[in-house]
């Protein structure tokens, strides 16, 4: 499996656990949990929970919902990874 894909479903499931419990992971977080699990960014480097991995969550979003048609599960991806702040890191 394409190594972005394989990260684009790991954050989507993670999305779906997170959300079937009513919890939250703000995306500094994800990144600490992405780096744990071995995943690196497009240029092998650790994320580090700024841009690109926003970019990451927005880019998963876009898959699930625009690409697979599955605006629930897309909701649980923007609903699952808020900011610091609370506010969300990706909506539609």
């Amino acid at each position: 499996m394409d190594e972005m894909i394989r990260k684009k479903f790991y954050i989507w499931r993670l999305a779906n656990f997170l959300r079937s419990h009513s919890m939250q992971m703000c995306v500094g977080e994800l990144a600490e949990h992405l780096n744990r699990n071995s995943f690196l960014t497009s240029y092998g480097e650790e994320y580090k929970g700024g841009r690109g991995t926003f970019k990451l969550v927005q880019q998963t979003w876009k898959f699930v919902n625009n690409e697979l048609g599955l605006g629930d599960e897309a909701k649980n991806i923007a609903e699952a990874y808020p900011s610091e702040d609370g506010t969300f890191a990706y909506d539609k």
